[in-house]
């Protein structure tokens, strides 16, 4: 039996033909990579109650990615001179097709809330364990928001598939009396 040779080249041109056609299940295998960042900080960093570590770190981590794909998405759709209406398009569009979850925005109660409808990406991996486990997209959306208005935005997710809730929601509220770069 012939035994084939296998190449570098060959094997870049047969992933990038996977990935070209079924990019969204590679995009999802890195998420599940943050999944896994965020499970792992969980086990080894215990809760506490002062500081709420580890979900501090998991929403500052988030705000972050949040201001780098905003950044990305002004420079590469020209969102600078766009609406607030129009960038947020973009950011349900990325959110949307990325796989994350499909966004629905309410008002209640005189605030605005984001409805991930069935839940985000994470939430659904976790599975039901009974509490809200969406902390890095709570930080994500307020990075996002920061960059697009340059003020300062506090996200908080009220409802989560994983605490048991048909649909993961947060409200996001404006800080008081600060400002931030717009990137």
């Amino acid at each position: 039996m012939k035994k084939e040779s296998v190449t570098y080249e060959g094997v870049l041109d047969e992933i990038r033909g996977v990935l070209e056609k079924n990019w969204q299940e590679g995009f999802e295998r890195w998420l599940s990579c943050v999944l896994d960042l965020e499970k792992t900080i969980e086990d080894v960093i215990p809760y506490d109650a002062k500081w709420k570590l580890p979900d501090t770190l998991l929403y500052e981590t988030g705000f972050k990615s949040g201001r780098r794909v905003c950044s990305w998405l002004f420079g590469r759709f020209g969102l600078t001179d766009k609406s607030i209406k129009e960038r947020t398009l973009y950011t349900d569009a990325f959110f949307s097709l990325s796989g994350v979850g499909e966004i629905e925005f309410l008002k209640r109660d005189g605030e605005r809330v984001l409805r991930f409808k069935g839940g985000t990406y994470f939430a659904r991996e976790r599975g039901r364990v009974g509490k809200p486990v969406c902390h890095y997209i709570a930080g994500f959306i307020a990075g996002a928001t920061c960059c697009f208005t340059g003020k300062e935005y506090v996200v908080e997710e009220v409802k989560c598939v994983a605490a048991g809730d048909e649909h993961c929601e947060f409200v996001v509220r404006e800080k008081k009396g600060e400002s931030a770069t717009t990137q």
